[in-house]
């Protein structure tokens, strides 16, 4: 199984912040919980959030983990600021 660093940078071909690997727990996942993300513009908190989701609830599926899949959602919904879709003409 590969490590979230190399899911990451498989993903984005760069190697994560230290906040991404947080974020997503590191190898071992995290449970699926609120989390508040005060990161500076251009600092992926995109891939953060999105790969942080994968990792756990698709890549990271170890039925002897304490952390169980099944608490994430099957779904994620990203919601765009309204400046970001004023500029694409929407």
């Amino acid at each position: 199984m590969m490590t979230f660093e190399q899911f990451f940078e498989a993903a984005t071909g760069h190697a994560p912040y230290d906040y991404q690997r947080r974020l997503a727990g590191g190898d071992a996942g995290r449970p699926c919980e609120s989390q508040l993300i005060n990161v500076p513009t251009g600092l992926g908190k995109t891939a953060a959030v999105i790969l942080a989701w994968l990792w756990n609830s698709i890549q990271n599926r170890n039925p002897k983990s304490e952390i169980r899949n099944a608490e994430w959602p099957r779904r994620l919904v990203y919601c765009l600021p309204m400046r970001t879709l004023g500029a694409c003409g929407l």
